[in-house]
C-alpha cells in the first residue's frame, strides 16, 4: 500500500482498494503456515498411532487371545 492509513483516526472511510490491500496483508502467510501446522499434526498423529499399536502388540498374549 503506497499511501499511509491511519486506522486509529474514527473518520477514516478505507476505500475498496484499500480494504482489499488490508485484507490481503491482513491474511498473508496463512495459507502456508495452516499448512505446516496440518503437515506436523499428520506426522504427530502418526508416531503416536504406531507407538499404540507398539504398545497393543507388546500386551497380547504369546497364543494370541
Amino acid at each position: 500500500m503506497s499511501d499511509r492509513i491511519n486506522l486509529a483516526d474514527p473518520s477514516f472511510e478505507p476505500s475498496g482498494e484499500q480494504l482489499q490491500a488490508l485484507s490481503k496483508q491482513a491474511f498473508a502467510g496463512v495459507r502456508e503456515a495452516h499448512e505446516r501446522v496440518l503437515e506436523r499434526m499428520r506426522r504427530e498423529i502418526a508416531i503416536a498411532r504406531a507407538e499404540a499399536i507398539a504398545r497393543l502388540g507388546r500386551r497380547t498374549k504369546p497364543n494370541g487371545t
